[in-house]
């Protein structure tokens, strides 16, 4: 199997669309399919989600100290978001981190192997023991044992491509190639307009919280995704569809709309609508 380093746009999407593991160096990435995150609960799923992809800029953020904010302004070329779940944010957001680390890798078998370390299985490996009180102890010669191919851990230098891999399992993230990256004239210019996009999703975030206190929360969830594939798709029903992932749910979602918006021009342009945007189905998403 490919890593994930290894795989080039297309080699991912292929892994997207068939709903393959990825593999991250000794780390293996299985995407949950539908009916597992029912089982699992969506909103709890989704919690965990959101909870292990907490931005650089919202941790800082959330810094209410304005001197200690400012001071991981001047060291964060230096840090990694790794940093705040593990030393700098408590033990309340540790907690939360292994609880989405558990969901991910799909074990219980989750803790901190020492203060920059997340073991994965380490107990089921017999590196991680147990004294009579309960206390857990590294058995340093099972480890010096183990094969370094099985030495499954979460550390500051593959966690930020962990998180990667799961938003791109779950539609949250573009392919590498589909990811701009922005040209700015000075760090004044960067800065300013990276608090100009914060500000507007800030924006965007009270007008749904408002829509939806008011009741007027039109907005598509996952169960209206699901029934429109399943009932305008060829190939899935509201029996099949549950084995699809999440990704697998909205690439087939974003194409059905693609081909009806190409559909709905070709029919504008035959009753003699003028400058329609045609573009083809089969198009990139």
């Amino acid at each position: 199997m490919l890593d994930y380093k290894e795989l080039n746009d297309i080699d991912l999407k292929l892994h997207l669309q068939s709903g393959s593991d990825i593999k991250l160096g000794n780390l293996v990435i299985k995407p949950y399919t539908l009916e597992e995150i029912k089982t699992f609960g969506y909103t709890n799923y989704m919690s965990n989600l959101q909870l292990i992809s907490i931005s650089m800029d919202d941790f800082i953020s959330s810094v209410v100290d304005m001197e200690k904010r400012n001071m991981l302004e001047e060291q964060r070329t230096n840090l990694r978001i790794f940093d705040f779940y593990v030393n700098l944010g408590g033990m309340e957001l540790l907690d939360k981190l292994l609880q989405s680390l558990s969901m991910i890798f799909r074990t219980d078998d989750i803790r901190m192997l020492d203060e920059s370390t997340v073991a994965i299985d380490f107990v089921n490996k017999g590196i991680v023991n147990f004294d009579e009180d309960g206390t857990p102890f590294i058995n340093q010669d099972k480890l010096e044992e183990l094969p370094e191919d099985e030495i499954t851990i979460v550390h500051r230098d593959n966690f930020d491509d962990i998180v990667e891999i799961i938003k791109l399992q779950n539609y949250l993230s573009k392919n590498k190639s589909e990811k701009k990256e922005e040209k700015y004239a000075d760090e004044e210019t960067r800065k300013l307009m990276e608090d100009m996009e914060r500000h507007r999703k800030r924006v965007e975030e009270k007008k749904k919280a408002q829509a939806k206190a008011e009741g007027n929360d039109d907005e598509v969830d996952i169960s209206d995704i699901i029934s429109a594939v399943s009932s305008k798709s060829n190939s899935v029903n509201k029996v099949t569809i549950w084995k699809y992932t999440l990704y697998q749910l909205y690439d087939d979602y974003s194409r059905l709309e693609l081909i009806d918006n190409y559909n709905f021009s070709i029919k504008a342009i035959m009753a003699g609508a003028e400058k329609v945007d045609l573009k083809h189905w089969s198009s990139r998403i």
